[in-house]
């Protein structure tokens, strides 16, 4: 008979996992607690109850035994575990815990089997055409500006949703047309330069919207950051069907289309503009890596495979880049 699973945290590191999981609500993530994530953290937290310990603590040997639990599983569950412990483990440390290791690089990464959706211009066109005409009855709390802005800064800039709905209003340098993303994913840091187009819209925004006492550029209506997942549910229910773009996996896309698609598209759109100026290839990647704040060069080098699809004309760019920065055969 199958065990059932209580739905609660239990032992010494009961109260740090609640603790955790309300402080990642209150940043936007995980509103729908029940399903996979929850019991990845029950089976962490039955984990480290197995050692019994007196006081909480966290060792590299702790670590490793918990990420060898899915050796015979799939390489993205383990990839999940350890992030999992890594994550919580981070949590820990900013409690005030001492005896805490924390696995900073991670060992086993994501396998690179799916394929990011990208935007055609066309289809970018409809979407555009469709929060710039949004109907009255979806229009609370002046909702459209927000889209029209929202999705022009992700459009324009490749900022990740949660980047984008972390920045405080002085994040953002209006003379300049800098962004300033503070620890963004995998705790980089970076500057986004965005264009004068652009820069109009966020200039309209923050005076159209921003109140005193506000923090959050984007603030909530209700006050306080945005939730990332009403947001990604608008503009994949009702946002891409009404641009007549279809939700299905295909092509091997496994994923479908989503806001995160326009992250994607901005990479292509930028690198492909980049060696279209006669850039040199082997240069513009590292500068894209470095623009949208990835930690290593291989999490860009999917990019360049995407934009070799779309355009014939850099294939030859492309081969040049597998030569000189990836080693020639790659294992992604």
């Amino acid at each position: 008979m199958k065990e059932i699973t209580k739905k609660e945290f239990t032992g010494i590191f009961k109260e740090e996992f609640e603790n955790f999981l309300r402080y990642k609500n209150a940043l936007g993530y995980y509103k729908k607690i029940e399903g996979n994530l929850l019991y990845d953290y029950l089976a962490l937290n039955r984990f480290l109850d197995s050692y019994k310990l007196e006081e909480i603590a966290l060792t590299e040997e702790m670590t490793s035994a918990y990420v060898k639990t899915a050796e015979h599983l799939s390489q993205s569950t383990k990839h999940h575990r350890e992030c999992n412990i890594r994550q919580f483990a981070k949590f820990l440390k900013s409690q005030g815990y001492e005896n805490i290791y924390i696995q900073y690089d991670c060992t086993i990464k994501m396998p690179r089997d799916y394929i990011p959706y990208v935007f055609s211009d066309v289809e970018m066109k409809r979407i555009f055409s469709v929060i710039d005409s949004m109907e009255s009855a979806y229009d609370r709390y002046g909702s459209q500006l927000f889209y029209q802005t929202l999705i022009r800064m992700l459009y324009c800039t490749g900022l990740r949703l949660g980047e984008a709905l972390e920045l405080k209003i002085s994040d953002i340098d209006f003379t300049d047309n800098i962004i300033i993303v503070n620890s963004g994913k995998g705790n980089v840091s970076r500057l986004v330069p965005f264009k004068a187009s652009l820069g109009k819209w966020l200039t309209n925004y923050n005076r159209e919207k921003s109140k005193p006492g506000d923090t959050y550029f984007f603030e909530s209506p209700s006050g306080g950051r945005r939730c990332n997942h009403s947001i990604t549910t608008t503009f994949r229910k009702n946002i891409l069907p009404k641009a007549g773009v279809s939700l299905a996996s295909a092509n091997g896309h496994s994923r479908g289309p989503c806001i995160h698609s326009l992250r994607h598209t901005f990479a292509c759109n930028a690198l492909d503009q980049m060696i279209k100026e006669g850039k040199d290839p082997y240069c513009a990647l590292p500068y894209l890596s470095v623009y949208l704040g990835h930690t290593d060069i291989t999490n860009t080098e999917i990019y360049l495979r995407l934009t070799m699809e779309r355009y014939d004309e850099v294939i030859n760019a492309g081969h040049y880049i597998y030569e000189r920065v990836l080693g020639g055969d790659s294992d992604d």
